[in-house]
């Protein structure tokens, strides 16, 4: 039987059930991008490391989130919410600033700079509820 968890503020929940749902498209966009681009390893390994890193990144927040979602959350854990989705924000905005200055820019490159923006935003507001506690 798993452990009763008791959310103090429905707001927390909720919003950090949204941060995880913004996380798993995250997921999805870059291991799609990896997934239909095995070349790209060979072809341009900077770009495939750089792809996997933010493919790590959006599963370390998920992680983080799932875990504060479950009631696991202290400092430690909100800290590093915020710090993966800032860093998850400046890189997806990053990109889609490059790839917009290049001409290349498409739905899919502001797509991921939303998501980040709205992982960033969505992690700051869980800051401002109580934390969930065990019961």
């Amino acid at each position: 039987m798993l452990p009763e968890v008791e959310i103090a503020d429905p707001r927390q929940g909720g919003v950090l059930a949204a941060l995880l749902a913004v996380c798993v498209g995250g997921i999805a966009d870059v291991g799609e991008f990896i997934a239909t681009r095995p070349g790209l390893f060979t072809t341009a390994p900077g770009r495939a490391a750089g792809s996997v890193l933010g493919l790590g990144l959006w599963a370390a927040l998920a992680a983080t989130t799932a875990g504060r979602l479950r009631g696991a959350g202290g400092p430690r854990s909100r800290r590093a919410t915020i710090g993966l989705a800032a860093v998850i924000a400046l890189g997806n905005l990053g990109l889609t600033a490059v790839h917009l200055k290049a001409g290349v820019g498409s739905a899919r490159t502001i797509a991921a700079g939303v998501l980040g923006v709205a992982a960033l935003a969505l992690a700051l507001v869980s800051l401002g509820a109580p934390a969930v506690r065990r019961a």
